[in-house]
């Protein structure tokens, strides 16, 4: 039986990846540096914390690493505030999911500023029984460690624990650490959908179909 769910935020509650392909781009230009081409590749599967510590080393920028995730989360935050929207009928899921007593965390890559300015305007944030951020966590999602941090707050296990992924390296994280995977559609990751699916316990196109999401899931826990 399924009691737990821990969804990341980027790609799958919010359409905020198009907001990332150039922020790293935008904070180098704002401090007189002239970005790789690739930047967004590089950067794509990193944390904050290490995100902010390659540019800085890579870039030669006079600035801590505390400094350049400030600069960034400034770039963004004004659109996580004002603008980013939800994904389709997220919180109809979520809904769902509270309605089965099913225990919800949240576990991103992106600052706490960021999750709560988006999350609360879009009226998801009270949904979440816990969030915990890669930050919070000491390492990015080349570890398990943030989903393992947000099982235990939330009290479920691994057998019962069902991660919502958009990114194929976080998503086989998860599931590499024993937790069922959930692989939902992202344009950002069009290149993996094939690992994805091969990897996921079950591919989603979006959140519109709870139904065929918790037959599954009850079926197979």
């Amino acid at each position: 039986m399924i009691n737990g769910a821990i969804f990341d935020m980027d790609g799958v509650l919010i359409d905020s990846m198009p907001i990332w392909h150039n922020a790293g781009a935008l904070f180098l230009e704002a401090n007189g540096k002239k970005p790789r081409s690739d930047l967004q590749k590089i950067l794509f599967d990193k944390s904050m914390m290490a995100g902010a510590e390659y540019m800085r080393d890579a870039y030669d920028l006079p600035m801590t690493m505390e400094e350049v995730m400030q600069g960034v989360i400034d770039v963004v935050y004004k659109h996580y505030k004002e603008s980013i929207p939800a994904k389709a009928n997220v919180e109809n899921f979520l809904r769902k999911l509270k309605e089965k007593d099913i225990a919800i965390a949240l576990a991103t890559s992106s600052d706490r500023k960021l999750l709560e300015a988006g999350l609360s305007r879009l009226h998801l944030l009270s949904y979440f029984d816990t969030t915990v951020t890669c930050l919070e966590a000491g390492v990015g999602k080349i570890e398990p460690d943030v989903y393992l941090e947000a099982m235990k707050r939330i009290g479920t296990t691994l057998e019962n624990t069902w991660v919502f992924e958009d990114a194929y390296h976080a998503l086989h994280t998860a599931k590499k650490a024993g937790f069922h995977t959930v692989a939902l559609y992202d344009a950002s990751n069009d290149e993996h959908q094939e690992l994805l699916k091969k990897e996921a316990d079950i591919y989603l196109k979006d959140l519109t179909d709870f139904d065929t999401f918790y037959q599954f899931a009850t079926r197979e826990s």
